[in-house]
């Protein structure tokens, strides 16, 4: 049992690091999603140690955890400061075959959100969204990965970027003009799912897309990915914002009793934000409401 515990204990440190790994190794970037339940068998395996008496590894395991934890709090708690501003951005996978989007198009309108951002729009819903074209006269829109496109809705006027709306690219990036003058760059994201689907080869070609952008950037999107995935790290750092929120549970595919926390939104640098999860509404993805200003 002592060399069971200890072989157990020596593959978990192994996986536990791998999950740290996924800017080099896209398996990484996968197993980083069950990072958490990692540390409750970590838990257990200490406890195990602890009664066979083998405290220094024990201790080793304990430590492991610890480092592994800050790291993941610091990355999913992102570093916007959590304060409400002026500007408002509603986040939404609206579910290319879901059955009621006109449940979704009224909580947008209900909102009162500033800008949009939206994923899997699908020719059986494009007709339920005409209701906010009054709302919302600025939009833009791409093909994507997956089952419909992206897109972003605006009360401000947009400047259409040529930058990445390709097929397949899943990021749609435009300008708009707010009310003082100033120019904020607005971007919907949806990834595909990480390894052994082609998530990190898409972010080298959103990666490198964010990087020409001069000036602030908001963006909220379907990510596929945890927080503290080296992904949605790569794009938080391309675009120089930060992520707003917690760890909420955002998609429903798997039920309740694998909370996966997929969809955020992330504000530039700097500055503040508060965010709002909404109801799925027909949808397998809550919505997200941010309250964001500098």
């Amino acid at each position: 049992m002592r060399i069971f515990t200890l072989l157990v204990a020596v593959a978990g440190l192994v996986v536990l690091g791998a999950t740290h790994l996924g800017r080099i190794w896209p398996l990484a970037d996968s197993l980083a999603v069950g990072r958490l339940v990692l540390y409750a068998v970590g838990l257990l395996v200490i406890i195990a140690l602890l009664m066979q008496r083998q405290r220094k590894m024990a201790g080793l395991v304990l430590l492991a955890v610890a480092v592994s934890a800050i790291i993941t709090y610091r990355d999913n708690s992102g570093g916007a400061v959590a304060i409400p501003g002026p500007l408002t951005l509603y986040q939404k996978n609206m579910l290319w075959n879901g059955e009621t989007p006109g449940e979704i198009v009224r909580d947008i309108r209900a909102s009162g959100a500033d800008f949009v951002t939206l994923q899997e729009v699908s020719s059986l819903n494009r007709d339920a969204l005409a209701a906010l074209n009054g709302k919302y006269p600025y939009q833009a829109s791409c093909a994507s990965q997956g089952n419909g496109g992206i897109m972003i809705l605006s009360r401000f006027p947009l400047m259409t970027s040529d930058l990445d709306c390709s097929a397949g690219s899943g990021l749609i990036v435009s300008q708009a003009t707010l009310a003082d003058g100033s120019q904020l760059w607005v971007a919907s994201v949806h990834l595909n799912w990480p390894y052994p689907f082609s998530q990190n080869v898409q972010i080298n070609k959103i990666e490198h897309g964010l990087r020409q952008l001069d000036g602030p950037v908001v963006l909220g999107g379907d990510f596929n990915m945890v927080a503290w995935g080296a992904s949605v790290q790569r794009v938080a750092e391309a675009a120089e914002s930060t992520r707003v929120g917690g760890y909420w549970q955002t998609f429903r595919g798997f039920g309740d009793r694998i909370p996966l926390a997929i969809d955020h939104v992330m504000v530039p640098e700097g500055w503040h934000g508060v965010a709002q999860i909404r109801e799925p509404l027909g949808s397998d993805h809550n919505g997200l409401l941010v309250h964001f200003g500098r």
